[in-house]
């Protein structure tokens, strides 16, 4: 099983906004609100986002990699969650980066993960939706 990483296109964003919207995506979000097509294409007009399209070896798409600066996150399609899909492009996107930063709830299972693959807690956080917010950063 392997991930390609793709430079995200506007033709992405009804998928972007499918995965985006979705509850279970949007609840371990820092920003958990809803989003039209209309707003994410102003978006994505406006701010030009470097992010990355996340596929599979049949072309399928499976999610996409947030890119702010050095703060990552990955979103993957409820479809294809808990197949290794995250790691992967979480594998494939550090390869070529030194540091990294990203934030996660603290009862998020993918914490698991992100230390697993060596992200650390910085002791900073913050209290969102009642919910302890952490960041986490990769150093090579």
């Amino acid at each position: 099983m392997e991930v390609t990483l793709l430079s995200l296109l506007e033709s992405d964003l009804p998928f972007l906004i499918e995965v985006r919207n979705d509850e279970s995506t949007r609840s371990q979000l820092g920003n958990d609100s809803l989003f039209t097509l209309e707003e994410c294409k102003e978006w994505f007009i406006k701010e030009q986002p470097e992010w990355l399209l996340i596929i599979n070896h049949n072309l399928t798409r499976i999610g996409y990699i947030r890119i702010d600066g050095d703060t990552i996150g990955i979103d993957i399609h409820p479809n294809f969650r808990r197949k290794g899909y995250a790691r992967l492009a979480y594998q494939k996107y550090l390869e070529d980066t030194d540091y990294a930063d990203l934030w996660v709830f603290e009862d998020n299972h993918a914490k698991k993960l992100y230390e697993e693959l060596g992200f650390v807690e910085t002791g900073e956080y913050e209290t969102l939706r009642d919910r302890k917010y952490l960041k986490m950063i990769y150093e090579k």
